[in-house]
Protein backbone atom coordinates (compact mmCIF):
# COMPACT_ATOMS: atom_id res chain seq x y z
CA UNK A 1 0.00 0.00 0.00
CA UNK A 2 2.87 2.51 0.42
CA UNK A 3 4.75 1.63 -2.92
CA UNK A 4 2.95 4.09 -5.08
CA UNK A 5 2.04 6.54 -1.94
CA UNK A 6 4.57 7.21 0.62
CA UNK A 7 6.67 9.05 -2.29
CA UNK A 8 4.04 11.08 -3.15
CA UNK A 9 4.29 11.63 0.39
CA UNK A 10 7.25 12.66 0.59
CA UNK A 11 6.99 15.11 -2.24
CA UNK A 12 4.19 17.08 -1.13
CA UNK A 13 5.51 17.40 2.47
CA UNK A 14 8.50 19.82 -0.11
CA UNK A 15 11.26 17.41 -0.35
CA UNK A 16 13.21 17.60 -3.62
CA UNK A 17 14.10 14.10 -5.37
CA UNK A 18 16.58 14.16 -4.35
CA UNK A 19 15.43 13.74 -0.50
CA UNK A 20 12.59 12.15 -1.46
CA UNK A 21 15.30 9.30 -2.57
CA UNK A 22 17.37 9.34 0.71
CA UNK A 23 13.68 9.07 2.47
CA UNK A 24 12.89 5.87 1.11
CA UNK A 25 16.37 4.62 0.65
CA UNK A 26 17.08 4.84 4.53
CA UNK A 27 14.52 1.73 4.64
CA UNK A 28 17.43 -0.58 3.66
CA UNK A 29 19.94 0.92 6.20
CA UNK A 30 17.57 -0.12 9.03
CA UNK A 31 17.34 -3.86 7.06
CA UNK A 32 20.67 -4.03 6.64
CA UNK A 33 22.12 -3.37 10.03
CA UNK A 34 19.09 -5.59 11.75
CA UNK A 35 18.90 -8.81 9.43
CA UNK A 36 22.35 -10.16 10.93
CA UNK A 37 21.57 -10.03 14.38
CA UNK A 38 18.10 -11.11 13.67
CA UNK A 39 19.41 -13.83 11.53
CA UNK A 40 21.37 -14.92 14.37
CA UNK A 41 18.02 -14.66 16.85
CA UNK A 42 16.46 -17.04 14.60
CA UNK A 43 19.15 -19.74 15.19
CA UNK A 44 19.22 -19.49 18.46
CA UNK A 45 16.06 -18.17 19.76
CA UNK A 46 13.43 -19.47 17.11
CA UNK A 47 11.90 -18.14 14.07
CA UNK A 48 9.02 -17.22 16.11
CA UNK A 49 10.79 -14.41 17.73
CA UNK A 50 11.74 -12.84 14.62
CA UNK A 51 8.37 -13.22 13.31
CA UNK A 52 7.36 -11.21 16.21
CA UNK A 53 9.39 -8.43 15.99
CA UNK A 54 8.98 -7.74 12.49
CA UNK A 55 5.18 -7.65 12.77
CA UNK A 56 5.35 -5.35 15.66
CA UNK A 57 7.64 -3.22 13.88
CA UNK A 58 4.88 -3.18 11.04
CA UNK A 59 2.62 -1.70 12.87
CA UNK A 60 4.36 0.88 14.44
CA UNK A 61 5.78 2.36 11.73
CA UNK A 62 3.14 3.99 10.08
CA UNK A 63 2.13 5.90 13.52
CA UNK A 64 5.70 7.49 12.72
CA UNK A 65 4.54 8.68 9.20
CA UNK A 66 1.25 9.71 10.38
CA UNK A 67 2.81 11.88 13.58
CA UNK A 68 5.51 14.16 11.32
CA UNK A 69 6.51 16.15 8.33
CA UNK A 70 10.23 16.46 9.19
CA UNK A 71 12.45 14.79 6.72
CA UNK A 72 15.22 14.03 9.33
CA UNK A 73 12.46 12.33 11.51
CA UNK A 74 10.70 10.75 8.41
CA UNK A 75 14.64 9.33 7.70
CA UNK A 76 14.75 7.90 10.87
CA UNK A 77 10.93 6.12 10.77
CA UNK A 78 12.30 4.16 7.62
CA UNK A 79 15.21 3.03 8.97
CA UNK A 80 12.82 1.39 11.73
CA UNK A 81 10.14 0.35 9.26
CA UNK A 82 13.57 -1.56 7.48
CA UNK A 83 13.32 -3.57 10.61
CA UNK A 84 9.98 -5.59 9.55
CA UNK A 85 10.99 -6.52 6.52
CA UNK A 86 14.68 -7.97 7.75
CA UNK A 87 12.62 -9.67 10.59
CA UNK A 88 10.11 -11.40 8.72
CA UNK A 89 11.18 -12.36 5.96
CA UNK A 90 14.21 -13.72 7.52
CA UNK A 91 11.81 -15.66 10.04
CA UNK A 92 9.00 -17.41 7.19
CA UNK A 93 11.80 -18.39 4.57
CA UNK A 94 13.89 -20.03 7.64
CA UNK A 95 10.76 -21.29 9.03
CA UNK A 96 9.69 -22.71 6.01
CA UNK A 97 12.55 -24.33 4.62
CA UNK A 98 13.03 -25.97 7.53
CA UNK A 99 9.73 -28.05 7.48
CA UNK A 100 9.74 -28.20 3.29
CA UNK A 101 11.39 -31.69 2.65
CA UNK A 102 15.08 -31.09 0.01
CA UNK A 103 13.47 -32.88 -2.47
CA UNK A 104 10.67 -30.33 -2.96
CA UNK A 105 11.96 -27.48 -1.13
CA UNK A 106 11.60 -25.31 -4.02
CA UNK A 107 7.91 -25.97 -5.08
CA UNK A 108 6.97 -25.17 -1.74
CA UNK A 109 9.11 -22.08 -1.15
CA UNK A 110 7.25 -21.30 -4.72
CA UNK A 111 3.96 -21.80 -3.36
CA UNK A 112 5.00 -19.38 0.00
CA UNK A 113 6.37 -17.11 -1.90
CA UNK A 114 2.54 -16.85 -3.76
CA UNK A 115 1.45 -14.75 -0.80
CA UNK A 116 3.64 -11.91 -1.67
CA UNK A 117 2.62 -10.72 -5.15
CA UNK A 118 -0.92 -11.51 -3.53
CA UNK A 119 -0.59 -8.30 -1.10
CA UNK A 120 1.17 -6.42 -3.96
CA UNK A 121 -1.81 -7.24 -6.37
CA UNK A 122 -3.97 -5.57 -3.80
CA UNK A 123 -2.29 -3.33 -1.61
CA UNK A 124 -0.71 -0.75 -3.73
CA UNK A 125 -4.47 -0.60 -5.93
CA UNK A 126 -6.24 0.14 -2.62
CA UNK A 127 -3.55 2.68 -1.34
CA UNK A 128 -3.82 4.30 -4.43
CA UNK A 129 -7.54 4.51 -4.07
CA UNK A 130 -7.12 5.40 -0.30
CA UNK A 131 -4.58 8.56 -0.81
CA UNK A 132 -7.22 9.82 -3.32
CA UNK A 133 -10.09 9.83 -1.57
CA UNK A 134 -9.53 9.22 2.30
CA UNK A 135 -5.70 11.10 2.65
CA UNK A 136 -2.85 10.57 3.89
CA UNK A 137 -3.85 9.82 7.45
CA UNK A 138 -6.42 7.14 6.33
CA UNK A 139 -3.94 5.06 4.32
CA UNK A 140 -1.78 4.86 7.25
CA UNK A 141 -3.86 3.89 9.94
CA UNK A 142 -4.94 1.07 7.96
CA UNK A 143 -1.57 0.22 6.86
CA UNK A 144 -0.83 -0.50 10.81
CA UNK A 145 -4.17 -2.00 11.52
CA UNK A 146 -3.00 -4.62 9.32
CA UNK A 147 0.69 -5.15 10.49
CA UNK A 148 -1.24 -5.43 14.21
CA UNK A 149 -3.46 -8.01 12.47
CA UNK A 150 -0.90 -10.11 11.03
CA UNK A 151 0.85 -9.88 14.88
CA UNK A 152 -2.17 -11.20 16.00
CA UNK A 153 -1.83 -14.38 13.22
CA UNK A 154 1.84 -14.95 14.36
CA UNK A 155 0.58 -15.08 17.95
CA UNK A 156 -0.68 -18.36 16.95
CA UNK A 157 2.61 -19.84 15.21
CA UNK A 158 3.87 -22.87 16.85
CA UNK A 159 7.69 -22.31 17.19
CA UNK A 160 9.45 -25.28 16.17
CA UNK A 161 12.36 -26.75 18.67
CA UNK A 162 15.30 -24.92 18.17
CA UNK A 163 17.82 -27.29 16.53
CA UNK A 164 21.36 -26.91 17.86
CA UNK A 165 24.44 -28.31 16.16
CA UNK A 166 28.16 -27.61 16.80
CA UNK A 167 30.14 -25.31 14.92
CA UNK A 168 31.72 -26.60 12.15
CA UNK A 169 33.02 -23.47 10.15
CA UNK A 170 35.42 -20.98 11.78
CA UNK A 171 35.25 -18.82 8.85
CA UNK A 172 34.13 -15.04 9.28
CA UNK A 173 31.64 -13.11 7.54
CA UNK A 174 34.09 -11.70 4.91
CA UNK A 175 35.31 -15.04 4.37
CA UNK A 176 31.78 -16.43 3.71
CA UNK A 177 31.18 -13.41 1.18
CA UNK A 178 34.27 -13.96 -0.76
CA UNK A 179 33.39 -17.80 -1.31
CA UNK A 180 31.87 -17.92 -5.10
CA UNK A 181 29.02 -19.41 -3.38
CA UNK A 182 28.01 -16.52 -1.62
CA UNK A 183 30.00 -13.80 -3.81
CA UNK A 184 28.51 -13.95 -6.94
CA UNK A 185 24.78 -14.69 -5.89
CA UNK A 186 25.41 -11.63 -3.51
CA UNK A 187 26.57 -9.09 -6.64
CA UNK A 188 23.66 -10.18 -8.57
CA UNK A 189 21.30 -9.77 -6.41
CA UNK A 190 23.08 -5.88 -5.07
CA UNK A 191 22.99 -5.15 -8.55
CA UNK A 192 19.15 -5.96 -8.79
CA UNK A 193 17.97 -4.25 -5.65
CA UNK A 194 19.14 -0.90 -6.78
CA UNK A 195 17.12 -1.34 -9.87
CA UNK A 196 14.75 -2.86 -8.13
CA UNK A 197 14.66 0.47 -4.88
CA UNK A 198 14.73 2.84 -8.02
CA UNK A 199 11.70 1.69 -9.59
CA UNK A 200 9.69 1.24 -6.32
CA UNK A 201 10.83 4.93 -5.51
CA UNK A 202 10.87 6.81 -8.71
CA UNK A 203 7.58 5.23 -10.59
CA UNK A 204 4.62 7.18 -9.13
CA UNK A 205 6.97 10.51 -9.69
CA UNK A 206 7.61 9.28 -13.39
CA UNK A 207 3.70 8.84 -13.93
CA UNK A 208 2.97 11.69 -12.33
CA UNK A 209 5.44 13.87 -14.32
CA UNK A 210 4.24 12.44 -17.88
CA UNK A 211 0.48 13.45 -17.04
CA UNK A 212 -0.63 10.18 -17.85
CA UNK A 213 -3.96 9.42 -16.36
CA UNK A 214 -3.07 5.94 -14.63
CA UNK A 215 -3.46 4.55 -11.08
CA UNK A 216 0.35 4.04 -9.88
CA UNK A 217 -0.73 1.53 -7.68
CA UNK A 218 -2.05 -0.31 -10.80
CA UNK A 219 1.69 -0.95 -12.08
CA UNK A 220 2.79 -2.75 -9.05
CA UNK A 221 -0.33 -4.70 -9.12
CA UNK A 222 0.14 -5.60 -12.77
CA UNK A 223 3.69 -6.61 -11.40
CA UNK A 224 2.41 -8.86 -8.83
CA UNK A 225 -0.73 -10.59 -10.97
CA UNK A 226 2.42 -11.46 -13.24
CA UNK A 227 4.84 -12.80 -10.78
CA UNK A 228 2.08 -14.56 -9.10
CA UNK A 229 1.21 -16.27 -12.54
CA UNK A 230 5.01 -17.35 -12.86
CA UNK A 231 5.66 -18.46 -9.95
CA UNK A 232 2.58 -20.94 -9.84
CA UNK A 233 4.91 -23.54 -11.96
CA UNK A 234 8.08 -21.94 -11.33
CA UNK A 235 9.55 -22.90 -8.19
CA UNK A 236 8.52 -26.90 -8.98
CA UNK A 237 9.98 -26.73 -12.11
CA UNK A 238 12.85 -24.91 -10.83
CA UNK A 239 13.48 -28.23 -8.53
CA UNK A 240 13.78 -30.27 -11.84
CA UNK A 241 16.03 -27.88 -14.14
CA UNK A 242 17.89 -26.15 -11.83
CA UNK A 243 17.76 -22.58 -10.20
CA UNK A 244 20.32 -20.56 -12.45
CA UNK A 245 18.04 -21.01 -15.68
CA UNK A 246 15.16 -19.05 -13.67
CA UNK A 247 17.19 -16.68 -12.51
CA UNK A 248 19.15 -15.82 -15.65
CA UNK A 249 15.51 -15.67 -17.48
CA UNK A 250 14.11 -13.75 -14.67
CA UNK A 251 17.16 -10.86 -15.37
CA UNK A 252 16.92 -10.74 -19.09
CA UNK A 253 12.83 -9.95 -18.33
CA UNK A 254 13.98 -7.47 -16.19
CA UNK A 255 16.02 -5.49 -18.44
CA UNK A 256 13.11 -5.63 -20.92
CA UNK A 257 10.75 -4.01 -18.32
CA UNK A 258 13.37 -1.24 -17.71
CA UNK A 259 13.84 -0.08 -21.37
CA UNK A 260 9.76 -0.29 -21.54
CA UNK A 261 9.56 1.72 -18.74
CA UNK A 262 11.85 4.02 -19.98
CA UNK A 263 10.27 4.35 -23.37
CA UNK A 264 6.75 4.32 -21.48
CA UNK A 265 4.15 7.50 -22.48
CA UNK A 266 0.80 5.29 -22.29
CA UNK A 267 -0.65 3.27 -19.85
CA UNK A 268 -0.76 0.36 -22.02
CA UNK A 269 3.47 0.71 -21.68
CA UNK A 270 3.33 1.36 -18.63
CA UNK A 271 1.01 -2.03 -17.77
CA UNK A 272 3.18 -3.77 -20.31
CA UNK A 273 6.47 -2.71 -18.36
CA UNK A 274 4.98 -4.13 -15.09
CA UNK A 275 3.96 -7.55 -16.76
CA UNK A 276 7.78 -8.03 -17.98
Amino acid sequence: MLLPTLPLYIDDVGASKQEIGIVMGSFAIGLLLSRPMLGRLADERGRKSVLLIGTIVAAIAPFGYLATQSLGLLILVRIFHGISVAAFTTGYSALVADLAPAETRGEIIGYMTLATPLGLAIGPALGGYLEATSGYGILFLFCAELGFVALLQIVQVTNPPVQTREQTDNRNFWQVLASPQVRVPTIVMLLVGLSVGAVHTFVSLFLKSTDVDFNGGLFFTAAAIASFSIRVFAGKASDRFGRGLFITFGIFCYVLALILLWQANSAMFFLLAANR
